[in-house]
């Protein structure tokens, strides 16, 4: 009798579980990404528009991506036969349009078991906006060729992976994955899994950061993002022109070190270099970043 009542208990919460699923749309799904298809940019810019795709992948809820690059972009799309038939594959095509200053960006979605392939493209003004494309856009496409794989790609919650308690503080660098902005000579920060990212810059430079975590007291961590790019007057954006490029020569890394205010905010100081009687001098500013809806 009791095997029997077991049996049932169990029945019943399988089948709790999936009505549960499909009302909420929490399926996982496995992406394999590929990076970017092009020859008309170089490696540095390449890097940056493959990493930048890669990280609005990961942020899209119930994703499990697995970075299948072998370069920083590759020359021809995949092959058929390199695919996976138990995961979706995901790859970007960069192409100049013909006759213009414009660039286009177009995402593929294949589904090998189902033989299905869907293509999203959009057109942009320069290769800049690219790169400046707000993370929702991009993640809007993503998903837009899920549903049209005829597959529930549910919300994306970035928030999911905050991991703070009072005895550990932060658990990992994985919850500050996102794009963040918060200073004025500062277009947008790309902060990925990994403890790496970059900085973009309102004059138009890009700085590679990484991110790590450093015990602050028994209850908290701090966390600190230092420029990991080789010294550039760009990056010294509180000097005037000419004194930056004097000093960018001799100039120490750049180093954030935040407190955690809450998911969406960083707050702390910027160790940099500022003017002062004409001279350039080590400075503590403060700054605060917010992550980006």
């Amino acid at each position: 009798m009791n095997r029997k009542l077991n049996k049932k208990i169990i029945f019943l919460l399988f089948f709790s579980l999936l009505l549960i699923n499909s009302l909420f749309g929490q399926a996982q799904y496995n992406i394999d990404y590929y990076g970017i298809v092009s020859t008309e940019i170089d490696q540095n810019m390449s890097k940056m528009t493959s990493d930048l795709y890669y990280t609005q992948l990961c942020e899209i809820n119930n994703f499990v991506v697995n970075d299948k690059r072998i370069a920083n972009s590759i020359e021809a799309a995949p092959e058929n036969s390199q695919l996976s038939n138990d995961n979706l594959s995901f790859y970007a095509k960069i192409t100049k349009k013909e006759n213009s200053s414009k660039w286009i960006s177009s995402f593929t979605l294949i589904d090998k078991k189902n033989n299905t392939k869907q293509t999203e493209s959009k057109e942009y003004d320069s290769y800049y906006k690219i790169l400046m494309e707000p993370k929702a856009v991009l993640q809007a496409s993503i998903k837009n060729l899920i549903d049209k794989q005829d597959v529930s790609a549910g919300d994306s919650d970035i928030n999911s992976n905050f991991n703070l308690n009072k005895n550990s503080g932060l658990v990992s660098t994985e919850f500050l994955s996102g794009t963040w902005s918060g200073e004025d000579n500062i277009d947008k920060i790309v902060i990925m899994r990994g403890g790496r990212g970059f900085v973009i810059f309102t004059n138009g430079a890009t700085m590679n950061i990484s991110i790590e975590l450093e015990n602050a007291s028994d209850s908290t961590k701090k966390v600190i993002i230092t420029q990991s790019s080789r010294a550039n007057a760009s990056f010294l954006i509180e000097l005037p022109r000419q004194i930056a490029l004097k000093e960018a020569v001799n100039a120490a890394p750049i180093k954030w070190t935040f407190s955690v205010s809450n998911e969406n905010t960083l707050v702390g100081i910027k160790n940099t270099l500022i003017e002062s009687n004409g001279s350039a001098v080590p400075a503590d500013l403060n700054v605060t970043w917010k992550r980006k809806s």
